[in-house]
């Protein structure tokens, strides 16, 4: 397996391997290899067309749609860093990455077009539209525009505001040879901190992780298997082992925009999905599906879940019912972070224990240090998780300060600081413990309770603030929130609060309980003390 190339270069490998075998399903309609990398290569002609070159940054802010995964990897073939960012991102949050990254162009479906207008103030932005029925007959086409009619109808075409459809150019695409090492992937991240990072990637660490694949799912034939693609691209579960692990190996990435459980039901029943990878809302609502319960269940081969926090009883449903129906598959609980591309160890089929999150992948090394003195200690001895391998992140963009804190040389190897707590027992296994950063997972999303801080102690009626996780059976976490009023100041509503959270940093930072205080409790150095309100 070649994955010191770029990831277009693993999708025509398969393309010449598998011209004929699906590729992509969407809404029951399937794209072969060879259709798959010759739109990937008109797209990528359209792209040159428009003076984009190796090195350029370009936003992708799209949900899993065919146009999404052709342009993804039509950017990636010429060598253009991809910038993966949340399609429902607030305009204000946009503002900044884009700034951050030196981003001109966005790509967004055009019923967004309203939700990012305010950006086209700045001249040098420039939108590609995605029209996601481009693919589908006239009468799908037809009822797009019918539904969406009074969003389409706000669009003014100009040299600002494009439409990726007419990009496709039947023209040879030359590059240069692109270095596989090279940054070519942005995600944004709580980094190991807990503060806003932008993580940099490259070809080959997503390569190598969609390597394992073979391994984590103990298979050899992927031909007709179906990966529900559901989790995002701009979540490196979703970009890595979602979309490119089936490309690598010949399967089929199944897309779903949106998780909907009918829908999600309807497709294992027709064996169109047999790997589900997700966050556990996901799972509990498929087992609240009444139509779930039955045997098609045995068309699902494999099931991973993850996220901030799991519920065991959530596991213990799932499997009782593969269990019932004769299914081989179990929800199995592995660990990563973006920093290494996502996954690090994993539960499998033939490998697993309750209670941990499996044993590292092959060629990468889980260890456990000292708080402190970053001394490696012994078996079933909590401390830092730290990693290394082939899937290290390059960096932080633009922060050397963060980036060196957090890969550091320990014996001679560069190893990444996860900012997580735990230890390795006996076995090999790993044992996640806690988050040492403050990063809360709501839905597999990260929010960054100092964003939210940050934000409300802008506004003058408040005089301490503090966010926090709490485990959520449904979400995995959800934001609960902490407020001290200034004295004699009109404090805000709570529908003030919640709007402005979710304008500025989207509807997962939106807090699901507030509570109001006298004071915040504190420690014996005068911090907020963030355990006793976990306890609240």
């Amino acid at each position: 397996m070649n994955y010191n190339q770029t990831l277009y270069g693993a999708l025509h490998d398969t393309a010449k391997k598998h011209p004929n075998s699906n590729a992509l399903l969407f809404m029951k309609k399937y794209i072969t290899y060879s259709e798959f990398d010759g739109k990937v290569n008109k797209l990528a002609a359209g792209f040159i067309s428009l003076g984009l070159n190796a090195g350029d940054v370009v936003t992708l802010a799209m949900p899993n749609v065919f146009e999404a995964i052709f342009s993804f990897y039509a950017l990636n073939e010429i060598g253009v860093v991809c910038h993966m960012v949340h399609p429902l991102t607030p305009v204000i949050q946009m503002t900044k990455f884009m700034k951050q990254t030196g981003s001109k162009h966005l790509i967004i479906l055009d019923t967004f077009y309203q939700h990012f207008e305010a950006l086209l103030k700045e001249e040098d932005k420039t939108f590609i539209l995605v029209t996601p029925v481009t693919e589908f007959g006239g009468i799908k086409k037809f009822g797009y525009r019918l539904i969406h009619r009074k969003k389409l109808k706000a669009i003014k075409p100009s040299k600002q505001v494009l439409y990726l459809v007419d990009l496709y150019k039947d023209e040879e695409v030359k590059v240069k040879k692109i270095d596989p090492k090279k940054t070519a992937f942005l995600l944004h991240s709580g980094g190991t901190s807990g503060e806003p990072k932008t993580i940099e990637l490259s070809n080959y660490a997503i390569n190598f992780l969609s390597s394992k694949t073979e391994y984590i799912l103990g298979l050899k034939e992927f031909e007709d298997k179906h990966m529900l693609a559901v989790l995002p691209m701009f979540h490196g579960f979703g970009l890595c082992m979602g979309i490119h692990s089936m490309v690598m190996f010949g399967g089929v990435d199944t897309l779903m925009p949106k998780f909907d459980a009918d829908e999600a039901v309807a497709l294992i029943e027709s064996n169109q999905i047999n790997f589900i990878i997700g966050v556990p809302s996901l799972f509990e609502a498929l087992l609240r599906h009444k139509e779930f319960r039955s045997r098609s269940v045995k068309n699902i081969l494999q099931a991973f879940v993850g996220g901030d926090y799991v519920a065991q009883d959530l596991k213990n449903r799932f499997n009782e019912v593969m269990e019932y129906y004769y299914s081989e598959a179990r929800l199995l609980e592995g660990y990563g972070l973006t920093e290494v591309v996502t996954v690090c160890s994993v539960n499998t089929l033939s490998d697993n224990k309750d209670g941990t999150v499996g044993k590292p992948l092959p060629e990468l090394e889980v260890q456990i240090v000292d708080l402190k003195t970053n001394e490696f200690l012994l078996l079933n001895q909590p401390g830092e998780i730290v990693v290394s391998g082939s899937t290290m992140m390059n960096g932080y963009r633009n922060d050397s300060e963060a980036t060196q804190s957090t890969i550091v040389e320990l014996n001679g190897k560069s190893w990444v600081k996860t900012g997580d707590l735990g230890f390795l027992d006996e076995e090999g296994y790993v044992h996640f413990k806690q988050r040492l950063k403050r990063i809360i997972k709501v839905s597999g999303m990260p929010v960054l309770p100092s964003e939210i801080e940050n934000l409300l102690m802008d506004q003058e009626s408040v005089q301490e603030v503090a966010a926090i996780g709490v485990p959520d059976e449904l979400k995995g976490s959800k934001v609960k929130l902490f407020l001290v009023w200034v004295p004699g100041k009109q404090p805000l509503k709570k529908e003030e609060i919640k709007k402005l959270i979710k304008d500025n940093l989207g509807i997962y930072a939106e807090p699901a309980e507030i509570v109001v205080l006298e004071s915040l409790p504190k420690t014996i150095i005068g911090k907020t003390n963030v355990l006793e309100l976990e306890k609240m």
